[in-house]
């Protein structure tokens, strides 16, 4: 398969990176986001040293891993990780994962893989999500790839079936690790599940009746992402609940700009990522149907049961279930949870304003978000 027949969508290359390099560093906010994190004072020596960077892996280690850490330290309390045995060095893997943060889901996995001598992986990103020239470059020149979700008809057919070609040729050509989020978009209500349409686009390369074999030589690892507080989880209520509350919330792209930043820079508590075994789907079907519904109820059955469920999150179960028999599991934290929720139904108030009746819907909303996450877990801990 030629390469040119994904340039609109494909990761870059080594021979690729300076070039784009020199662009970005010209733009203010690129730049800014260097003063905020490493200091004002040490801006025009790390963008010197950025514009002597000729390969992705140098661009990985010099800069996106220290900007990572440093994001890591401002945000989360502690990240830990488990299952790194499930995986060799040596081979290829499609990571599958349930989704909450736009930027941070794929970089801390990245990351997590390139502190342990991994080869970092190719991660998706929504094509929405590009809102200027030089994100989606840098972006790119991070080993991601782009899934475009603005299209209708035909157009959405051959992308799905250009983005199906390019993964099967980066799994089994190039050898070239990847990873992509289990649905469209970030869950907004705490419910992780595999959208069939994720798997179906993925089929869209096999041959025919070959299709259980592609899934196994893609070697899918099922990925558990675990957020002790989501740092966008007022933005998903909103989002989800604007139909049934009759308001009008339009995403601009300056706002989009602020949510991706938020998920970065706002407080997490502790994260914790679990590597699951690579699957093997060892079932025929008589139909493509059964067949991709099989498929996505083992990829969320595996991210479910490896879920770490903290304190704030059995404290939500029991708030929306009106009872306490998890209480041991978070006692004495319940003065530290409520002034959380304060702050998330002063966030939600800024945003749309003083309603009372919406704002405490909302709250109710974020609630019934962390119990999702314990409810789906428990319903596989005896599967």
């Amino acid at each position: 398969m030629k390469e040119k027949n994904f340039d609109k969508i494909r990761s870059f290359r080594d021979n690729e990176v300076n070039d784009y390099l020199h662009y970005i560093i010209k733009e203010d906010l690129f730049i800014e986001i260097l003063s905020y994190q490493f200091g004002s004072e040490t801006v025009n020596n790390i963008l010197d040293r950025i514009s002597q960077i000729h390969s992705i892996s140098e661009l990985q280690h010099l800069l996106l891993k220290p900007l990572l850490e440093n994001l890591l330290k401002q945000s989360v309390s502690e990240l830990t990780y488990s299952g790194l045995e499930n995986i060799d060095k040596d081979k290829t893997y499609l990571f599958i994962s349930n989704h909450r943060d736009i930027l941070l889901d794929s970089f801390v996995l990245n990351y997590i893989l390139m502190i342990n001598d991994y080869d970092t992986i190719e991660s998706a990103i929504g094509n929405n999500l590009l809102v200027k020239p030089w994100i989606e470059y840098l972006a790119r020149l991070n080993k991601s790839f782009i899934v475009q979700r603005d299209l209708v008809g035909k157009e959405f057919y051959y992308a799905s079936h250009n983005l199906s070609d390019y993964i099967r040729d980066t799994l089994l050509v190039r050898k070239q690790s990847m990873w992509i989020a289990q649905q469209e978009g970030r869950s907004k209500d705490g419910n992780d599940f595999t959208q069939h349409s994720l798997i179906r686009m993925l089929l869209l390369s096999a041959d025919k009746g070959k299709e259980i074999d592609l899934l196994n030589s893609y070697q899918i690892v099922p990925v558990s992402f675990s957020y002790e507080y989501d740092p966008c989880v007022a933005y998903k209520v909103i989002t989800s609940c604007q139909n049934k509350l009759k308001f009008n919330f339009n995403k601009t792209d300056k706002f989009r700009l602020n949510e991706m930043k938020e998920g970065l820079i706002d407080f997490k508590g502790k994260i914790h990522f679990h590597i699951s075994k690579p699957l093997k789907f060892d079932l025929s079907y008589s139909n493509m149907k059964d067949l991709i519904q099989y498929v996505c109820k083992t990829i969320d059955t595996v991210i479910h049961k490896n879920y770490v469920i903290y304190p704030f999150h059995w404290y939500c179960y029991d708030k929306v279930h009106k009872c306490n028999k998890n209480i041991d599991k978070y006692r004495d934290k319940e003065l530290e949870f409520k002034e959380y929720i304060d702050s998330q139904q002063n966030k939600i108030k800024k945003i749309l304003g003083e309603s009372t009746h919406i704002s405490d819907y909302l709250i109710d909303k974020i609630y019934h978000f962390y119990a999702s996450i314990v409810n789906n877990y428990l319903i596989h801990q005896n599967l």
